[in-house]
């Protein structure tokens, strides 16, 4: 007995004895136990049928693969022959064994050359900028100073905290 009958028979076997102590609680007026049978019940029927139709849908994909199998080559055949034929999209690309091609070493030489701008660019911005930024964020700082006469310039009135707000 292989191991797939062998598990729709434990199936079989275990929703006919869930549906049979279902009637058995339920004559018993044992509720509790009642429920749990029939939720067992309700669990191996829903696994039972989504294992049936799991084998359905596995059988009919195999037939189809197989009437597909047999139209496959007659299908490639037809797909080869009537294929456009390929063209060149670019014109730059077209026949390149005739022509030195440039095309990639003028980006490289290119890329080469900013790069060495942008760093020339940073290193002088570095050695300029730093004095003109440091006096900018010191006067962006000057509002959080503290005040001349420190946080408790008042006179400290204790009574002032029970008081609450003064308008």
């Amino acid at each position: 007995m292989t191991p797939r009958r062998l598990g729709a028979l434990a199936g079989v076997v275990t929703l006919v004895a869930s549906g049979a102590y279902v009637f058995v609680y339920l004559y018993r007026w044992e509720w509790n136990r009642a429920q749990i049978s029939a939720a067992i019940f309700i669990g191996v029927e829903v696994g039972l049928l989504g294992w049936y139709l799991a084998d359905r849908l596995r059988s009919l994909s195999d037939r189809v693969d197989q009437l597909g199998a047999s139209q496959h080559g007659r299908r490639l055949e037809i797909l080869r022959s009537t294929a456009p034929a390929q063209r060149v999209t670019f014109e730059w690309l077209r026949d390149a064994s005739s022509r030195t091609n440039v095309f990639i070493p003028v980006l490289l030489g290119a890329g080469a050359a900013l790069s060495g701008i942008a760093w020339l660019l940073e290193r002088l911005s570095r050695a300029t900028a730093g004095r003109v930024a440091e006096h900018g964020l010191a006067a962006k700082l000057a509002v959080l100073d503290v005040p001349t006469g420190g946080f408790l310039a008042r006179p400290h009135d204790p009574t002032r905290v029970l008081r609450g707000p003064v308008p």
